[in-house]
Order: C-alpha cells, then sequence, then structure tokens
C-alpha cells in the first residue's frame, strides 16, 4: 500500500482491506473522534514545530 500526504489531502493507493487497517490504527491513535482533517493539521503543526526545533 502505498500513501501520500500533501498540506490538505492524503491519498491511499492499496486494497480495501489496506486501507481499513490503516484507517483503523488512525482511529487507535487520534481518537474516535478525530477527522482527516484534525490529523492533517496536527501533521502540519508538528512538521513545523520540528522544523524549529533542528
Amino acid at each position: 500500500m502505498k500513501s501520500y500526504q500533501g498540506e490538505q489531502s492524503i491519498h491511499m493507493v492499496g486494497r480495501a482491506w489496506q486501507i481499513r487497517i490503516m484507517l483503523k490504527q488512525w482511529q487507535n491513535q487520534w481518537g474516535p473522534e478525530a477527522t482527516i482533517a484534525d490529523i492533517l493539521s496536527t501533521k502540519r503543526l508538528n512538521k513545523h514545530a520540528n522544523f524549529h526545533h533542528n
């Protein structure tokens, strides 16, 4: 399975069962109420925080 993350999107290419597993892992990590937009904004904030701390 391949996934591509942009600033405002996530693209997953793979079998349905692979994508379900990935989404389930995200749900376990981020919580059942988190949306893709929440995950993207958090990753974007973390990316900028890590960049400024290096």
